[in-house]
């Protein structure tokens, strides 16, 4: 990375969305603290500051409906609790059936979507919050909490009503940096020296994130109905530049799919280097639009008068004249994606619309709704142990539980809460996120407790060391979305700097700190076990999903798109995307099981490369202006059908056959060319698919 890059990037976090949210929620917790205490009231400054804390937490970026709606259940809720656990405090057994209770309740929020589910987890951190601080006055306390939370809401939906757009704005700007990236991890398949097999898995990594980075544009977009009404040009220019950016990942996907041809075919000659070159210019140009794209100005960009773009495109068309047929096809499809790359980017950079008369066809013809993900479900359905959030929350209470029976036996502690504490953080349905969140937990501690120590062997003034807590505190909040180990390096030495100043003992403040955070680490590893929920037992279910996705894809794809409908077409697109990034999340989860020893991890990251082939080459038939349906060789769409089926049986004439159709078409770039290599990389699937037992 070089120096202009490496200070590109500071500057923007120190600009971005992350660290102005920081800055802004730390203003927010910490003003009434310091207010109440100089005021005499600290029963106040510490109700009214953890309850600003904590439910800032659920505050993810989103429009302002639906964070009115967060805001109104995170005070509700908090309240309720706080209320609730603070009054039965003084009965440890009656606080223990309360909290254990609050573990199983507050988890089976996750039934009702994935806000309701952040809320039910701090609500439960509420509830070690007040265990920790036994406050001794249960009404008023509560009383505090819900100005605490009241407060920094009022303050967060301020600055929505002022800036509406702000997180979206900030989504586009993450989705084409991601674009960019992704590009770029595209530019090395033409490069030689770089093995295609870690080239796709890259690919697929990288295809994850980015579809990540649509859904959360849907999500903050289409639940808006202000930005979604045809009379606000605001939302209608936002609406414009998502769909572009779609378009735009299509072509990325597009940029040729098969290149161990590619590479056999330009073996000789510059081609290979200049397309390379030609797209990370892109990239690039991608990179720089992603920093500029959060203005309503439009942006003046490079590509359309970027001297060495244009050189090497030229350079390029030159070349061409000494390449024979199939080889000059290559590139002229090559030089048409990047084309349209080009043009995408201009109209996202301009800040300008579609045609009106268009735009007002597409408005029409598409229902924005159906793209949405779905949080409606119903609680009865998952009062069952086939229910993964049911099988999580019953081993979450019994965790608690088995906490309390813990706590009885060991010394009395005011800070044993931090073992729930940390329970509720660390414990996850999945194994290899438990995992994760564990070792996170544990390097963020350890680091932040020797900062903590550091400074407190340098530092003896309270003012300053609360001066440092603050500090920490706008580091937690800068990382918490974006690395847990940094945020919690920076909320361990806060926390212990906090609570020395005010109480003292700060050897004791860490002792209490890390062997309950040790504890509750252990406890959650080990409860794993119960109830499992294993990504490895449903890798044969997601295989299956992926490939009938795929092939209502291709079958979609193939087909008159005026016969269909852009619903049809764009849901098509869509769900094989995201049925390829559940499979992709689910080997990566099980690559980090006790049972990986035992599970052909070849064979599936075989499966998942093809069928990332599969989709990039649907993709292209999709795109292609000159397809037509009758083009589509029903024999091989039946081979492909027949092979990506549940029920695939290889023949031992498949792989000829469709070899021998690749190997006519050599160069060309028909429907019927494409399917044939689908039609190869379905058996290759086929022979994947049936060597893997799952």
């Amino acid at each position: 990375m070089s120096k202009n890059s490496i200070g590109s990037t500071i500057s923007y976090f120190f600009l971005g969305e992350y660290f102005s949210d920081a800055l802004r929620t730390t203003i927010t917790v910490v003003l009434p603290i310091i207010l109440f205490f100089y005021l005499g009231n600290p029963e106040a400054a510490k109700g009214i500051g953890v309850g600003a804390l904590l439910i800032s937490l659920t505050d993810l970026p989103d429009n302002r409906l639906n964070k009115l709606k967060t805001a109104l259940w995170s005070i509700i809720v908090f309240f309720a609790t706080t209320l609730i656990v603070s009054s039965v405090l003084n009965d440890v057994y009656l606080t223990a059936v309360v909290v254990v209770i609050a573990a199983f309740s507050f988890s089976m929020f996750a039934v009702y979507g994935q806000k309701l589910s952040l809320i039910g987890t701090m609500a439960l951190i509420v509830c070690t919050f007040v265990m920790g601080l036994h406050p001794a006055r249960p009404l008023y306390f509560s009383g505090y909490i819900l100005l605490g939370g009241v407060w920094y809401y009022v303050i967060s939906l301020i600055q929505i009503l002022i800036r509406p757009y702000r997180s979206l704005h900030h989504a586009i700007f993450e989705c084409l940096m991601s674009s960019a990236t992704f590009l770029n991890a595209k530019a090395k398949n033409y490069d030689v020296d770089v093995p295609l097999d870690l080239q796709q898995k890259e690919a697929i990594k990288l295809h994850i994130k980015v579809n990540q980075k649509h859904e959360l544009i849907r999500n903050l977009l289409l639940t808006d109905k202000y930005a979604m009404n045809p009379d606000n040009p605001k939302g209608q220019l936002l609406l414009e530049r998502a769909r572009l950016l779609i378009d735009l990942y299509e072509q990325l996907n597009a940029v040729h799919y098969d290149y161990v041809l590619v590479r056999k075919t330009l073996a000789t000659g510059p081609s290979l280097k200049l397309i390379a070159s030609l797209i990370e210019l892109l990239a690039k140009e991608l990179e720089q639009l992603g920093r500029h794209v959060r203005s309503a100005k439009a942006y003046k960009g490079e590509v359309a008068t970027n001297i060495e773009y244009d050189q090497k495109r030229v350079m390029l068309l030159h070349e061409m004249e000494h390449l024979n047929e199939s080889q000059r096809k290559i590139v002229l499809k090559v030089v048409s994606n990047m084309n349209d790359i080009v043009r995408i980017i201009e109209m996202i950079r301009s800040n300008k619309c579609t045609p009106e008369k268009h735009l007002q066809e597409l408005s029409g013809s598409i229902s924005y709704p159906l793209f949405i993900t779905g949080d409606r479900f119903s609680i009865k359905e998952h009062l069952t142990l086939k229910s993964p959030i049911f099988r999580f929350s019953l081993r979450l209470a019994i965790c608690f539980l088995f906490g309390f029976l813990l706590i009885w036996q060991l010394e009395p502690s005011k800070y044993s809460y931090w073992l729930f504490l940390t329970l509720v953080i660390v414990a996850r349905p999945k194994f290899s996120i438990t995992w994760k969140r564990n070792l996170q937990r544990l390097k963020g501690s350890l680091g932040g407790v020797v900062i903590g120590l550091i400074i407190i062997y340098f530092v003896k003034s309270p003012a300053v060391l609360l001066s440092f807590s603050v500090i920490f505190l706008l580091g937690f909040y800068a990382f918490n979305r974006l690395n847990y180990t940094v945020s919690v390096l920076f909320i361990t030495p806060a926390v212990i700097l906090t609570l020395g100043s005010y109480q003292g003992h700060f050897d004791h403040i860490v002792h209490d700190r890390i062997i309950f955070t040790v504890l509750g680490c252990v406890i959650a590893i080990f409860a794993t076990y119960l109830f499992p929920i294993w990504d490895s037992l449903q890798l044969k279910a997601k295989i299956s999903r992926a490939t009938k996705d795929s092939l209502h894809y291709l079958q979609v794809a193939i087909e008159r798109k005026e016969n269909l409908g852009e619903n049809i077409l764009r849901m098509a697109r869509k769900n094989a995307n995201l049925s390829l990034s559940a499979l992709s999340e689910a080997i990566e989860s099980a690559s980090q099981e006790p049972m990986r020893k035992h599970i052909d991890f070849n064979g599936l990251y075989g499966i998942q490369s093809t069928i990332y082939q599969i989709n990039a080459i649907i993709t292209s038939i999709y795109l292609s202006v000159n397809h037509q349906p009758e083009q589509a060789d029903p024999l091989l769409v039946d081979r492909i059908v027949s092979n990506l089926s549940d029920e695939a049986v290889i023949q031992s004439n498949t792989e000829w056959h469709a070899d021998e159709v690749y190997r006519i078409h050599d160069g060309d770039h028909s429907t019927k060319h494409k399917l044939a290599h689908i039609a190869t990389l379905s058996f290759d699937f086929s022979r994947f698919n049936t060597g893997f037992s799952g």
